[in-house]
């Protein structure tokens, strides 16, 4: 099987990392607009158009929370491949940093079950962002029990 060597599979995730930042920076100026091409969608239990004003503007909001949820957590993995590029992954900054991730998915999670009362779908990425915010606590707690392995191995050193 190819494979990619770390250093240059660290500078593809990195440079991945800053094209997903500059993308949603652009998505937030279409925001309004996708935001309500998406509400004049029809789908199985009618026009979405109904909406009122006042929840146009909420759909509007939870969007932008949600941008915003995905620039942090996207800030967040950046910094944590800068720490893996310099070696300083089994710290309790990359915990912390792993922690933040998470966090981010379950914030998700509830943006996105708010909006399935206007987008059925959303509440499929609400559950997916929950699976991934779990899978991402299992990895922090790993790496948590790695990082007091190696404090505890320093110490004896």
């Amino acid at each position: 099987m190819f494979k990619i060597p770390k250093s240059v599979s660290i500078s593809i995730s990195l440079a991945i990392s800053v094209l997903f930042f500059i993308v949603c920076i652009a998505g937030m100026f279409i925001l309004p607009a996708l935001t309500e091409m998406l509400i004049n969608i029809p789908d199985n239990i009618g026009n979405r158009d109904s909406i009122s004003e006042i929840g146009r503007m909420l759909v509007l909001f939870g969007s932008y929370c949600i941008v915003l949820t995905f620039i942090s957590a996207d800030i967040l993995l950046f910094s944590i491949l800068i720490r893996v590029k310099i070696g300083k992954v089994f710290t309790d900054i990359t915990v912390a940093l792993i922690r933040g991730v998470s966090w981010c998915c379950f914030l998700l999670c509830v943006f996105f079950g708010a909006l399935g009362l206007y987008f059925q779908l959303s509440f499929l990425v609400a559950f997916l962002a929950f699976f991934l915010g779990m899978c991402l606590r299992v990895v922090k707690n790993v790496i948590e029990e790695a990082t007091e392995i190696k404090q505890e191995n320093e110490l004896t050193v």
